[in-house]
């Protein structure tokens, strides 16, 4: 019987993906007026017709080959769109994305130059106090994966062998941060640390920065901050009163917008003109996520007179598990936002406000750009190749000891502060425990998790990491898979709002070359 060119089609795709996993090999995505495909092996990104794009789409989405509906388009016509996609699969080597083994793997020659010389960034952990209590933190006692307030601190010994430890083992750049609690509770502490960092590294490129909730903040130690070379400050402001005061509030239940606004003001005046390079906001939003919040936090940044305009401000979303249902503020739930245009590109109702906003408004000072701006820069710096990758990375995992080490009050090193209960990976007084590193964040993650990472079209924008799924037993494969499903949806969402700028605002994207990766 001779075989029809249907026949030839399934068995010529067949060959091209023995395994007939279709779904890893990309993913199709839309914009308001265009459809692509993403290429997973290459990062490459096509512009689809329509009979194309349902072919790609029944591909990667049904694992299943689409053959036509008669009251759409012919067999005929099908099977000529599956020649032109063979001719694209031939020059262009997509949907060729290679059944990936294992994770490309460090050497212990290479680990142990990384471990032993190229630390790059120390974080102590100088106080677990806070003089706040607010709503979403993550060391509130009903969240059971991070500690609860306690009012432990850090001794100068624990501080002195950590910076000389970092010294020893950092480069010839090296950031050393300062973390809480509250850090400005320790402040002399802080100060001690920065002086004795600068006596013995003075030879090194040394950065400084910490985060602060500002309601310590005053004239002197403002004057201080800013007479620190290379000292930034990641400023804990939430937006306008109403806002912030719904959820960034005392141990007593009252808020602190006044408190913070004067810590700030004293650190922009200390700063000068250098405030808008080292002042950084971060702004936490909490449902509900609707277009009046949204607009009341961008007008309150916009017209803030003595902010510098070009002051980066950062946008962090509530994570689950951080918010009680019970302490969610109610002023905004009649204005929850209905705009669904995005909702198909699975892009969040925040990053589709930013969008709009972007699209609308050719202002970089605005807070709507910072939002989405960390994801233009992860889509426009892709991997991108002619052929298919052929090595595959530990998604968004740094290696631990090298990239940075989390000194807690009693000296343990812990792998980032956004872990909560974590395997420890050494200690000031024993150094790092390269076995730790080695076994648990290497050898284990990879052995747990090459099967899935394997078959999945984002595993080449994956930026899941130690912070996202490990707990104090090492990675738990459960919350690791979750998150790899929003991880999906999150990156599917990131191509559609770079793809929808790219043709309404292109000039907006010719400007992400300039931006600094930080």
């Amino acid at each position: 019987m001779q075989e029809t060119r249907r026949d030839l089609i399934v068995k010529r795709v067949q060959g091209l993906v023995p395994d007939s996993n279709y779904a890893r090999l990309g993913t199709t995505f839309e914009t308001i007026n265009n459809k692509y495909f993403f290429d997973t092996g290459t990062g490459k990104v096509f512009q689809c017709g329509e009979v194309e794009y349902k072919i790609l789409k029944f591909m990667v989405e049904y694992n299943t080959l689409y053959f036509g509906n008669e009251s759409e388009e012919s067999e005929s016509e099908v099977c000529d769109t599956y020649d032109q996609i063979f001719d694209i699969i031939k020059n262009q080597h997509i949907l060729q994305a290679p059944l990936y083994k294992k994770f490309t793997k460090l050497s212990d020659e290479s680990l142990t130059i990384l471990l032993d010389q190229e630390l790059q960034q120390v974080i102590l952990e100088l106080t677990e106090q806070c003089n706040l209590r607010c709503k979403y933190c993550i060391y509130n006692e009903y969240n059971p994966e991070y500690r609860n307030f306690e009012s432990r601190d850090m001794d100068w010994d624990t501080a002195k062998r950590a910076i000389e430890y970092t010294c020893i083992h950092s480069g010839k750049k090296v950031a050393v941060t300062f973390y809480g609690g509250e850090p400005l509770v320790k402040f002399e502490l802080m100060k001690k640390c920065i002086e004795y960092s600068q006596d013995i590294m003075g030879d090194k490129e040394l950065s400084f920065s910490f985060s602060t909730n500002l309601t310590l903040m005053n004239p002197d130690i403002a004057a201080y901050i800013a007479s620190v070379k290379n000292c930034s400050v990641l400023c804990s402001l939430d937006g306008p009163q109403v806002i912030h005061d719904s959820y960034r509030i005392k141990g007593d239940g009252t808020g602190t917008f006044e408190q913070v606004m004067r810590g700030l003001r004293y650190l922009v005046e200390a700063m000068g003109d250098s405030a808008k390079n080292r002042i950084i906001i971060n702004t936490v939003v909490c449902p509900p996520y609707s277009k009046e919040k949204l607009d009341m936090i961008q007008d309150f940044f916009d017209n803030l007179e003595w902010l510098p305009k070009e002051l980066d401000k950062k946008c962090d979303f509530v994570e689950g598990g951080t918010l009680r249902d019970e302490d969610i503020a109610v002023h905004f739930l009649k204005g929850k936002n209905k705009d669904e245009k995005y909702q198909n590109n699975k892009l969040d109702s925040i990053r589709s406000w930013a969008l709009d906003n972007m699209l609308n408004n050719s202002d970089r000072k605005k807070y709507s750009a910072g939002i989405n701006k960390g994801n233009l820069i992860k889509v426009h710096n892709r991997v991108l190749m002619d052929k298919p990758i052929s090595r595959l990375g530990r998604n968004g995992c740094c290696v631990p000891g090298n990239r940075r080490i989390y000194v807690q009050v009693n000296g343990e090193f812990l792998a980032c502060e956004k872990i909560g209960d974590s395997p420890s990976i050494g200690n000031v007084y024993t150094g790092i425990d390269r076995n730790s590193v080695k076994k648990i964040y290497l050898e284990e993650y990879d052995k747990k998790s090459i099967e899935i990472c394997s078959n999945c079209w984002a595993v080449n924008m994956c930026g899941i990491c130690y912070a996202t799924c490990f707990n104090k037993d090492g990675l738990d494969v459960n919350i690791k898979n979750n998150a790899c499903e929003y991880q999906k949806k999150q990156s599917k969402g990131e191509l559609s709002a770079y793809y929808q700028l790219l043709e309404d605002r292109p000039e907006e994207i010719k400007k992400i070359k300039d931006i600094p990766i930080v």
